[in-house]
């Protein structure tokens, strides 16, 4: 076995979750003004973010970046500016949101924060720590707000009571050697198997943190990894919990499923379950965004700040680099 410690000094004492990240967010917004925001990359998260930014109270959608698109046939996006490079946007632009290809997170975001940007980053932050500390110091020195999209956080199963259980089960099976969580996650779409601990895997690293409580700095010990041509297993220690993730490409039944080791037997979870989200007041993109404005208002938020991201990638590059 073996573990890697976050121990990144100065720039992880600002990524120990919401209240350290809030700190830095000095440009605070009155509840009533909407946002001026624009959308870089319009690949199909782009496009999905930006039609619901369209319509969504306390932010009004003004420009989208993309050297690469051309205007989607739709009645509202196709009205707005749409153009080649962040340099261009109108100076007004108080946030954005990065959903480019994953290698071009960090510098768009970067140059976004540069102009006094309020930045969510769709997940993964980043492909690497080192570039995820270069922008959780330039939200620092620009006093903005960098959120990463974890969005299963927003997922109507996940309430406030559940997650309060979650977290007294967790605390009651600190210690023990069985897994309390058990993840499995998979997609339809062809890739290497190993592509997907950033793409999927990353989403259940972020929920056992949130949902149990564990700090940003808390090593991931892995105790076992396999890799087949689709799937990507491993079982780590985290924050005194044993959990086991599992997730992988071209599946025929696409899930994304969490079990829960409770003291009266295993609790599970279908995280896709259309039941929920059917019955939801809102869905988990709305509500991420209303949380990523109450961040930038410094107010209690749900939103996965710059430092839960980095936490995230640290630990699923603990798995894929093993």
């Amino acid at each position: 076995m073996s573990s890697t410690p976050l121990s990144f000094n100065e720039d992880l004492a600002i990524s120990r979750g919401n209240e350290a990240d809030a700190a830095t967010a000095i440009t605070l917004v009155p509840a009533p003004t909407a946002l001026a925001h624009a959308v870089v990359g319009l690949g199909r998260f782009g496009s999905t973010h930006a039609r619901k930014l369209a319509g969504l109270p306390g932010f009004h959608l003004r420009a989208m970046v993309d050297p690469s698109a051309t205007l989607p046939p739709d009645p509202v996006l196709g009205l707005l500016p749409l153009l080649r490079h962040v340099d261009e946007l109108p100076p007004d632009i108080a946030s954005a949101t990065v959903a480019t290809s994953d290698t071009a997170h960090a510098e768009v975001a970067i140059a976004l924060m540069a102009r006094g940007c309020h930045v969510l980053v769709e997940k993964p932050l980043c492909l690497t720590a080192a570039d995820g500390i270069r922008m959780l110091r330039a939200a620092r020195q620009q006093g903005v707000m960098l959120c990463t999209g974890h969005i299963e956080r927003f997922n109507p199963l996940l309430h406030d009571a559940r997650r309060a259980a979650l977290q007294e089960a967790a605390q009651r099976h600190r210690g023990r050697r069985d897994p309390f969580l058990h993840f499995r996650r998979s997609s339809s779409r062809q890739s290497a198997a190993t592509d997907s601990v950033l793409d999927l895997m990353v989403h259940d690293i972020d929920l056992m943190a949130w949902l149990c409580g564990i700090s940003n700095d808390a090593p991931l010990e892995l105790i076992e990894r396999r890799v087949s041509a689709t799937v990507v297993r491993a079982r780590v220690q985290l924050g005194g919990l044993v959990a086991v993730f599992e997730s992988g490409f071209g599946a025929t039944a696409p899930e994304a499923v969490m079990q829960v080791q409770a003291e009266d037997g295993p609790l599970t979870l279908d995280l896709r379950c259309p039941e929920a989200r059917r019955h939801a007041d809102m869905d988990a993109l709305c509500r991420q965004y209303v949380a990523f404005s109450r961040a930038i208002r410094g107010e209690a938020s749900a939103v996965a700040t710059g430092g839960d991201g980095l936490a995230a990638v640290v630990r699923a590059c603990r798995i894929l680099d093993a």
